[in-house]
């Protein structure tokens, strides 16, 4: 499954947010819907390393963080804070199952990065009360 993330300054992010809460903005079913304030900032967590990872849990599909360990060649400990911060940011989950195991489970394995104007100007219509597209 492929994970659509936009980049827009913080600011621009913020008052997205705001006027989505207002009412004042309505998100477009195309429209990503993860956004960062920069393309640093989702290079931090979507590096080729931590991409492969989430493909090879979606085609091994581990049954738990030691086999996840094994097949990757990743020590537990490292993993683990990488599946917590890859899980945090909704790129996968960790479902608990018997004997207090946990199992990655990846949710997106495709990612596309979309930097456009169009959803600035949509935000700066929406709270000048112009009627957002």
């Amino acid at each position: 499954m492929k994970a659509k993330i936009g980049i827009m300054s913080e600011a621009f992010i913020r008052k997205r947010m705001l006027a989505i809460a207002a009412g004042k903005y309505k998100p477009e079913a195309r429209e990503p819907k993860v956004w960062y304030a920069s393309m640093a900032a989702v290079s931090h967590i979507l590096n080729e390393r931590n991409i492969g990872l989430l493909r090879l849990i979606d085609e091994a599909k581990p049954q738990s963080l030691a086999e996840l360990a094994e097949l990757s060649g990743r020590h537990k400990s490292n993993l683990s804070k990488t599946l917590s911060t890859l899980s945090e940011k909704g790129f996968l989950k960790i479902e608990k199952h018997g004997n207090n195991m946990s199992k990655p489970v990846a949710l997106y394995t495709d990612f596309e990065i979309v930097v456009d104007k169009y959803y600035e100007d949509k935000v700066i219509k929406a709270i000048s009360g112009e009627v957002a597209a």
